[in-house]
């Protein structure tokens, strides 16, 4: 198992494969129950939240690939996934951020798991404190997701990314909201049955602690009424979020309200509400959270959950587009070890930095995240049309949008770069162990001295030296043998300018 937190070098951000399972083919949410916070809450409020301050809440993300790094989510949907989140928080003033970057795990029986119990071990294993973890996955468990009040939250790739309300409906369930079917899960609701007033469900797994696991007793819920005499009692104990007996993805008519029509104990016919993040409806149907579960929300954060809590500050979004210096307006680079540069954004911690020879970036060459303001390419295709453009965010704010695109092109593929137009090259680009480098030094530049730096792909620093640039051509001994294999940028600055080139370092 690989495991690292991402400091802002550079996230390589692969896409999830086909094999994945589709939205469609997985349960909503795994999670059932009710917590025994709520139930307290219910008898004996623990605070009353008057204030109007914006609660910013710790998250910790956990990105899943397989033993070989592949299937991540993309960079991309994710940025969206935890845009979307803070948008669906905005009503309630609870906004979050991330601890501590991204972590990237590499497990394969945790990226895609078959069981709850994996979904433990995962989350117990990799937990860093005072955060709300949250796990993306391929698969958790055959559901788009599930909350384990102990442990943290698990989020299917295919239930991400814009206009999907998992994340959020699973937060809900950390800060103590049950479904509003609560007793229903796993049962198919029909109307031509007499409704229950009573319902018993298996809540294995999602106890408030890992003390009662298994066996687990069956716990009991009132079904409620539509006249709202038993919502203190009655499944959610939440008022203002009215009776649903629907515990499946169900679809909205044009009023937010479900097709399938219910009728309660007493046979007082109604429709459930799809405007509820924690409900089954489609997404196109939720658009909030009710005013007595953001009360329940803020409520947990000021109590039970403080140690997610930053203290206020003011935070700096992330606004303004990203502007290019180079490569833009068709300028031609090499096709191993193009030079990406930008201005630095206000605010921007890191950046988003993609190509393609495609306009709408369907597939992507370059896919990659750096905190710094410019970026190494490694192999694109030689003799090619690319765009590329930019997307800024810092840890607070991952709401901007990629900037304007810019446009080059890559030139063939050779060995040995044609000189410039002040006559300076260097060469090969393509260094095998022991090889040294060439320089060509114009007429001009000679007599001067110079500094001569390499980075690699993820702009570290690896080797620099100085020179006297006494002839016109010079071999300089690089410690290549020392390199791991890869892209690097050799730079080479003088009173008189900055030349810089792309070397390959293969090892044989």
């Amino acid at each position: 198992m690989f495991r690292h937190l991402l400091f802002g070098l550079l996230l390589f951000a692969t896409t999830a494969y086909a094999q994945e399972p589709l939205k469609e083919d997985l349960a909503p949410c795994g999670t059932i129950g009710v917590s025994d916070w709520l139930r307290e809450y219910r008898l004996r409020p623990p605070v009353v939240d008057r204030s109007e301050d914006t609660l910013w809440v710790a998250i910790q993300p956990h990105l899943l690939a397989k033993d070989n790094g592949s299937g991540r989510i993309a960079a991309e949907k994710f940025l969206s996934s935890f845009c979307q989140l803070n948008e669906d928080f905005a009503a309630s003033n609870i906004q979050f951020y991330f601890k501590y970057g991204w972590n990237l795990l590499d497990e394969t029986d945790w990226y895609a798991h078959e069981d709850i119990p994996q979904g433990i071990e995962m989350m117990l294993t990799n937990n860093i404190p005072d955060a709300l973890n949250a796990y993306f996955v391929a698969d958790p468990a055959g559901n788009c997701g599930y909350n384990l009040p102990y442990a943290g939250v698990a989020i299917g790739h295919n239930c991400s990314g814009d206009n999907d309300h998992t994340w959020s409906h699973e937060v809900g369930h950390a800060l103590n909201l049950p479904h509003p079917f609560i007793g229903w899960e796993g049962k198919t609701y029909n109307f031509a049955q007499p409704t229950p007033t009573l319902l018993t469900y298996d809540y294995t797994y999602f106890h408030d602690t890992l003390e009662t696991q298994i066996p687990a007793p069956l716990d009991t819920a009132l079904v409620e009424l539509l006249d709202g005499s038993n919502c203190a009692l009655a499944a959610d104990l939440i008022c203002d979020t009215k009776p649903d007996y629907l515990s499946y993805r169900w679809d909205c008519n044009t009023q937010n309200q479900s097709l399938a029509k219910q009728k309660d104990p007493t046979g007082a016919e109604f429709y459930s509400d799809g405007t509820l993040f924690m409900s089954y409806a489609l997404d196109k149907c939720q658009s909030r959270f009710s005013p007595e579960e953001i009360a329940i929300m803020r409520a947990t954060l000021l109590t039970e959950k403080a140690a997610w809590l930053t203290p206020n500050r003011l935070q700096q979004p992330v606004e303004e587009p990203a502007e290019a210096v180079e490569p833009i307006l068709g300028q031609l680079v090499p096709p191993v070890g193009a030079l990406f540069t930008w201005k630095p954004v206000p605010h921007a911690t890191h950046y988003l930095v993609q190509a393609s020879r495609f306009e709408n970036f369907f597939f992507k060459q370059v896919d990659l995240v750096t905190t710094d303001t410019f970026l190494i390419a490694g192999q694109l295709s030689a003799n090619q049309n690319y765009f590329w453009r930019i997307r800024p965010f810092n840890d607070w704010h991952a709401c901007a949008p990629f900037g304007e695109l810019f446009t080059f092109k890559t030139g063939a593929v050779s060995k040995t770069s044609e000189p410039d137009a002040e006559g300076w090259r260097c060469y090969p680009s393509v260094l095998g162990t022991g090889m040294p480098l060439t320089l060509e030094i114009p007429e001009t530049w000679r007599g001067e001295d110079a500094k001569c730096t390499v980075f690699d792909a993820a702009g570290r620093l690896v080797w620099q030296s100085y020179l006297s640039l006494h002839a016109p051509r010079m071999k300089v001994e690089l410690p290549s043998s020392h390199w791991p294999s890869g892209v690097y940028r050799f730079i080479l600055t003088s009173n008189l300018g900055v030349k810089r080139a792309s070397l390959v370092v293969e090892k044989g």
